[in-house]
This record gives C-alpha cells, structure tokens and sequence, in this order.
C-alpha cells in the first residue's frame, strides 16, 4: 500500500496511506458529473434568461463561475473533501498532515486545469512523486490521503480534562500549538495505521523533547493521552 511520509513542523515523520489514483479518479469522475449536471441545468434557462435583460444573464453568469468553483469551496469549507473526495474516502492534507490554507486549496484548483489538460503528466506526477502528488500538490504542499472510516468512539478517559477536579499533569503541554496537537489526536486515534506503535513512540519521544519534560507514564500512548488532555483543559480553561 502506498504511503504517504507526513513530516511535521517537529521533524516526526508520521505515515498515513496515500490515495490511490483510482479513488482520486473516481472522485474527479463524481464532482465531474455534478458540475456537469448542474450546468446542463442552468444552460437550459440561459435562452429564458437573456431574454429578460442583463441583469439575469449576470446572475447566470455568476451561478456558472460558483458551480466551476464547487471543488474548491467545498474543500475549503468541508475539511479538504468535495462530495467526490468523500464519497471514496480521501482528503487533501498539508504534507505536515494540517488542514491546508485557503490559499493553498486555491492554488490546486488553478493548477488543476493544467493538470486535466495535461491528464499524463498529472498522473505520471502523482505515481512516481514520494507523497503522491499532481502539480497542484505540489505547488501549494499538499497531498491527497485516505479518511478512515471507523467511528471513532471518544472514552471517558479522552475526556478527564472536562472534570471539575481535572489536574494537568504537564503544565508544558499548553505550550503546543494546534498542528502539534491535531498530530497527536491523529496519531492516537489512527487505529488502521499497521504502524501505531511504532509512531506513537516516535511522537512520544519527540513531543518530550520539545517540550523539555520527562514522560512519567508506563507507555508513549498514556503520555500522549494524558498530553492530550492537558493541552484540552488548558485550552478550554477560562482565566
């Protein structure tokens, strides 16, 4: 299975698996149809519409432009995923495995025109790059990966920072920043990852040494869950 190696902002290589080029085909076949039924629609009442003045072609206009700009306000907006993306159950990432900027959406979809037109060397990029990306990936950072599907149940441990007698036991964790914290959700919820283990000690190791601490738990996995629920109940905590 293809893999992509996310590096984060701390030098942690995480791996998460790659999209296959099928299922990023059918996603583009799906939202293909979407804009292209959508259009159809509205292209059969532009005759009706030019009929009633410009003001009416403009509105048609500006519907046209928002269905063409359909993937990318919907991965703007719904976490990196068109109604194609998750359909087969992929997302697009930044290569630190954060949630891309707008911008960065904004640039793929540009490039994405070069990349149809140019349908060889989009596909010929996202086999043989190292993180399975087109030119848009890998003009704004990106990549494309698969969303799990298992429901992922929250326990009552998760949850230990909303008690009311909850003490932290790394006041240090507040000093991570939201990537590095989104890594550690990810990582420990990422029941499909072969690799977990393995991860979860090398994110174990790295999140001590960045933060200057000494783990006092008998695993990586307990003391990423008790950093977890520190950086929560600081986070949440009201001054």
């Amino acid at each position: 299975m293809s893999q992509t190696s996310i590096i984060t902002g701390q030098y942690v290589c995480i791996r998460q698996p790659a999209a296959t080029v099928t299922q990023r085909f059918v996603a583009w076949i799906i939202d293909y149809f979407i804009i292209a039924f959508a259009s159809t629609i509205f292209l059969s009442l532009f005759s009706a519409l030019a009929n009633l003045g410009e003001f009416w072609v403009a509105i048609y206009l500006i519907i046209q432009m928002a269905i063409l700009t359909y993937p990318l306000v919907m991965e703007v907006f719904n976490d990196g995923q068109s109604i194609g993306k998750m359909a087969v159950g992929i997302k697009v990432v930044n290569l630190d495995g954060s949630k891309p900027s707008a911008g960065s959406y904004l640039l793929r979809w540009l490039l994405l025109l070069i990349d149809m037109l140019m349908g060889f060397v989009g596909l010929t990029f996202i086999i043989f790059t190292k993180n399975s990306q087109r030119l848009g990936d890998l003009a704004a950072g990106t990549t494309v990966v698969k969303v799990h599907r298992q429901n992922l149940s929250i326990s009552n441990y998760d949850l230990q920072y909303m008690n009311k007698d909850y003490q932290p036991s790394y006041p240090e964790a507040s000093n991570l920043s939201v990537k590095q914290f989104e890594l550690i959700a990810n990582t420990l919820y990422d029941m499909n990852n072969k690799m977990r283990d393995i991860d979860l000690r090398m994110l174990g190791t790295k999140v001590q040494q960045v933060l200057g601490i000494n783990a006092r738990e008998n695993t990586a996995e307990a003391f990423l869950h008790t950093i977890f629920n520190d950086f929560q109940y600081y986070a949440t905590k009201v001054v």
